[in-house]
């Protein structure tokens, strides 16, 4: 069996490309099940989460081979457990940590057995959801998950009842979102991961249809504004009925080169679509 790794490529890469660096080995302390990662360009650091072992990893940003991460946040006392999706706030120099039943929020160069600096209880179900995204210049975080309030139909999922939820990036406690977008017009059936451009006050997510599904020939990007509420639809869309995407898991963002990047696990792909609208 491979190494679990984190492999870098050239941005212009196509095809059947070769990774340009490979971060892998036991030393690393990298697992299979890896289902976030984060880049903090202010400060070239490369950070994951560890589900198996319940931690984060924080490795340098020109980390190659079987070199091991420069800080674990790990213990008892941290209260992770399901560790699987994360994002990093690197102006305020926080790290967001998705529960199941809320966030953890720790300072970003936090290490070893520590204590979350607060917690936020939603309220809502967070594990149907994949997606953590902070705007540090609207003071806001992003949350994909239920609806509040809203009975959860079978495999923890019901049509119109998954979508976006908007809380004050400080937030903590048992609090409610101060908005909630979703509903049959948003067509958000199943959010996979979410992104926000805080220049332009967009939260871009992927759409990969109900849960359980292999595919979906109505899987697709879409992006709202911060303002929005409610059951509104998109602004814009990449996808949608019978369209390119089937199964989009990872999504990034290129301001430099006005492009967007998603990852999909059924096309087994990197796809980089030119999206200068939003940018």
């Amino acid at each position: 069996m491979a190494h679990p790794q984190i492999a870098a490529f050239a941005r212009s890469a196509e095809g059947n490309a070769r990774a340009t660096r490979k971060i892998e080995g036991q030393g690393t302390l990298l697992c299979r099940t890896m289902h976030a990662i984060a880049y903090d360009e202010i400060h070239d650091e490369i950070v994951v989460p560890q589900p198996f072992g319940q931690a984060v990893l924080t490795f340098r940003g020109s980390a190659r081979g079987e070199e091991a991460p420069i800080r674990v946040i790990q213990g008892p006392k941290t209260r992770l457990q399901n560790t699987a999706v994360l994002t990093l706030d690197a102006v305020n120099n926080e790290l967001f940590v998705v529960e199941r039943d809320g966030v953890l929020v720790f300072p970003r160069e936090g290490n070893g057995d520590i204590a979350p600096r607060r917690i936020l209880n939603p309220g809502v179900d967070l594990s149907a959801g994949g997606g953590i995204a902070v705007d540090p210049v609207h003071d806001l975080l992003i949350l994909t998950g239920s609806e509040p309030g809203a009975n959860r139909g079978e495999a923890g999922s019901a049509a119109g009842r998954d979508g976006l939820l908007v809380y004050n990036r400080t937030d903590q406690g048992k609090v409610r979102p101060r908005a909630f977008i979703g509903g049959p017009k948003s067509g958000i059936t199943n959010i996979t991961r979410v992104q926000v451009y805080p220049p332009r006050g967009w939260i871009i997510a992927n759409i990969s249809g109900q849960l359980g599904e292999l595919a979906s020939e109505g899987a697709f990007v879409g992006v709202w504004s911060i303002t929005d509420k409610g059951d509104v639809p998109p602004r814009w869309t990449i996808g949608g009925p019978k369209g390119t995407l089937k199964k989009p898991r990872g999504l990034a963002l290129d301001p430099k080169n006005k492009t967007l990047i998603v990852s999909d696990k059924r096309l087994n792909a990197v796809l980089t679509f030119a999206f200068p609208e939003i940018f």
